[in-house]
């Protein structure tokens, strides 16, 4: 192990060692201050984004499965900046949330980003989690939003944790991408206001359709849950309903696929000239 990093991981064994506890509470309670992320690939995403980490635990067989050039380099910053641990393969499967653990875990924290303080580069592109329930949604529209090239991803009250291992996972990176706050939909409907931001509300069957609606005015596109879609707060407070015409006889689209779906439009809208 020691030709990975500058500092050999020190070796835990027992599930009753403080770390290991610690780190079992924080999978049960994930918060910004607090949370785990799992993978190079998440690993490698929240070091370039700048989340600071309090730890990282390999399991004993890591090495033997990522002999490659970029994983040595990973571990090598890791072992620069964070404390390593090794354990046993039966601990890790314990302390890691997939069924099929890659070998390597973090523990991470990142700092508050208020909504207040945030101004958009140019005429902004902003997605809402309107009490979007599943991790999975959650993390899609984190990551549509990424690769679209929206300015920020908001998450309301009454939204899934967006900490969580699954919706973290969902964001295939993306969360460490580009800035995810979490505010109240009153304080969103007075942000927009002061900002000059239409504020929209993503809808299966109504309002004017995204093909004829303008995106390419500052907006922040709200969708909500699959189940509920969006809460009586919001609606209260939206300048207007916008929706996707469905041509087939499919009823409606999923969370991740509605919100490629509207955020693509709005960029494919702002490139032309």
């Amino acid at each position: 192990m020691g030709k990975f990093s500058r500092t050999a991981p020190a070796v835990i064994t027992s599930p009753q060692n403080p770390l290991i506890k610690e780190i079992m509470r924080i999978k049960r309670e994930p918060a910004r201050g607090a949370f785990l992320i799992e993978g190079p690939h998440l690993v490698e995403a929240a070091l370039e984004g700048g989340a600071a980490f309090q730890a990282v635990v390999l399991s004993t067989g890591f090495p033997a499965r990522h002999k490659g050039e970029k994983d040595k380099k990973l571990l090598d910053t890791l072992g620069k900046t964070a404390r390593l641990f090794e354990v046993p393969e039966a601990l890790f499967h314990r302390l890691a949330e997939t069924t099929t653990p890659q070998g390597i875990l973090a523990w991470c924290s990142c700092k508050e980003a208020p909504l207040r303080d945030f101004t958009p580069a140019g005429p902004a592109l902003i997605a809402v989690s309107d009490g979007i329930k599943e991790p999975g949604n959650l993390g899609a529209l984190i990551r549509a939003a990424d690769a679209a090239g929206a300015d920020a991803c908001i998450v309301t009250p009454g939204s899934v944790n967006v900490f969580s291992p699954k919706t973290l996972r969902a964001s295939a990176g993306s969360f460490f991408h580009l800035p995810v706050m979490e505010a109240g939909i009153e304080e969103l409907w007075r942000y927009c206001r002061e900002k000059g931001i239409s504020l929209a509300g993503a809808d299966a069957h109504r309002g004017k359709s995204i093909y004829a609606a303008d995106l390419k005015s500052p907006i922040a596109i709200a969708f909500g849950s699959e189940a509920h879609g969006l809460t009586p707060g919001f609606m209260a407070r939206a300048d207007m309903l916008l929706k996707i015409p469905v041509r087939g006889r499919a009823e409606s689209l999923n969370v991740g696929a509605a919100a490629a779906v509207f955020l693509f439009e709005a960029a494919r809208q702002r490139s032309q000239k």
